[in-house]
């Protein structure tokens, strides 16, 4: 059984348990990791405590070369990391690759960033007065990652959180702990105070304790929207920050002025890519009439092109999904949206953890495909009579995460940017959408408390402190 990074040493975990680590491309058993409990998780929250004060007190300059030692070691071992995430996730070798690229050119990003994290001067009513606000840490953070982008995801709160001061205890899925290691290994073989940075794994049962420590100031969560409720009510009982990134059914408008080919392209790469496993997926098209029907088709043509296969075949678009509990989950939404009157228009098959694409027409809004989060490679294909209802049927959720509108009108495009209820609005483009710099995040149930990437990760990890100086009469 492997070991827990606490206070800058390898050590057992006091847990007789341990998790499995099956992989989902052939169900090979590639290690096991503790079921950390109770006694571990105070340890690790007390190691991260007491490496509070040295960690604040370093420069923004001194943190982001933390920063940089961590890119360091993940660009020497980018291959094996790699590998280890299409073995342990099941995403395709390729997709691995654009997770750790993407990983290396970040952390720089947040290392840059570290230092130009400003405060304000503010001016003040009173002659001899000089007013200012700082940015300062909170304390403890708790990072609570998800299986589908076990480096990406918890690597953007890690790095916003070291590089303003926020001693770490990361709790990754227990479906994907492996990657984990590399991010630990990476900060022990940095600069960073023993105790900054401590790695605690297990399943739910460890993350409930992690949550439930007093110590813990932050909580940086990504996952679904039932746990993330839970995590903020007992955050909200000790009055500690919580940083929420949830779920999403994220709508994909298309006109009947849209680029039709472009459009049915964009959809597909969004339903499938990860296999669909990702919040921000392709999870309904809303079509007006004109083009609906061609739309269809379009997205049925190439649905039916992409190849499922060996996720370490270069040609593989899509690999095996990471379980059969969520494989279920999704197959249930397309039995239901059949039992229920739509169109089987292609997929649906599964050959063990592989999910046909497969795309659904004749979706009304009472399927539980068109209102809950789907997470498969499931496209539902919803009609509108025109522009208005289009925007009210994709604002006709509990989420709002990301959406997407196709349109050569840009008029509509705008109007739409303005009224689609959701954190990142994209035109032309797949919702499936992210970049560097951009902020990630969104409205309702998809999440709170501020929002990823760049600067305004950094932001959402830091409290504000309003600072005033009389200098009296001189």
């Amino acid at each position: 059984m492997r070991q827990l990074y606490v206070g800058g040493e390898w050590v057992d975990s006091h847990a007789s348990e341990g998790i499995d680590v099956e992989s989902p491309v052939d169900g090979e058993v590639l290690d096991t990791v503790p079921a950390a409990n109770e006694r571990d998780v105070r340890a690790a929250v007390t190691a991260a405590r007491e490496a509070r004060r040295e960690l604040e007190s370093m420069t923004a300059f001194e943190r982001a070369a933390v920063l940089e030692e961590v890119t360091e070691y993940f660009e020497a071992h980018e291959d094996e990391i790699a590998e280890g995430i299409t073995r342990e996730e099941g995403k395709p070798l390729h997709e691995s690759y654009e997770e750790t690229e993407y990983v290396i050119e970040s952390s720089e990003d947040y290392a840059h960033d570290a230092i130009r994290l400003f405060g304000d001067v503010v001016p003040s009513e009173f002659r001899n007065r000089f007013a200012y606000t700082q940015r300062e840490p909170y304390g403890v953070c708790a990072v609570i990652s998800p299986w589908n982008f076990p480096l990406e995801v918890p690597g953007g709160s890690i790095y916003s959180a070291i590089a303003t001061g926020n001693p770490v205890v990361f709790k990754p899925a227990e479906e994907t702990p492996l990657t984990a290691y590399h991010i630990a290994r990476a900060f022990e073989r940095s600069s960073i105070p023993d105790g900054a940075f401590n790695l605690v794994t297990g399943a739910g049962e460890t993350g409930a304790s992690l949550v439930d420590e007093r110590d813990v100031r932050l909580i940086a969560f990504t996952g679904s929207t039932e746990v993330g409720q839970e995590i903020a009510k007992v955050a909200a009982g000790r009055n500690a920050q919580c940083l929420l990134e949830m779920g999403g059914k994220d709508p994909v408008v298309v006109l009947d002025d849209a680029d039709v080919e472009h459009a049915a392209e964009s959809i597909v790469v969004g339903s499938t890519f990860n296999a669909g496993q990702v919040c921000c997926g392709t999870e309904r098209v809303v079509t007006t009439e004109g083009v609906h029907d061609a739309l269809v088709d379009a997205v049925v043509e190439r649905s039916e092109r992409v190849k499922l296969g060996d996720p370490f075949d270069e040609d593989t678009d899509v690999g095996p999904m990471i379980s059969e509990r969520i494989q279920s989950k999704a197959v249930g939404h397309v039995e239901d949206a059949v039992s229920r009157g739509a169109t089987l228009r292609t997929g649906g098959s599964t050959d063990g953890l592989f999910f046909e694409p497969t795309v659904l027409d004749d979706v009304t809004g009472a399927m539980e495909v068109a209102r809950k989060e789907t997470f498969g490679p499931v496209t539902p294909i919803l009609r509108a009579a025109d522009y208005e209802e289009a925007i009210e049927i994709a604002n006709r959720s509990r989420y709002g995460l990301q959406a997407a509108i196709f349109t050569d009108s840009l008029g509509r495009a705008h109007d739409a940017a303005n009224r689609l209820k959701a954190g990142g609005v994209f035109v032309n483009e797949t919702n499936n959408y992210w970049e560097r710099l951009l902020p990630f995040g969104g409205y309702n149930e998809s999440g709170s408390g501020g929002r990823y990437g760049s600067k305004w990760h950094l932001e959402s990890m830091t409290q504000v402190k309003a600072v005033m100086m009389n200098y009296g009469d001189y």
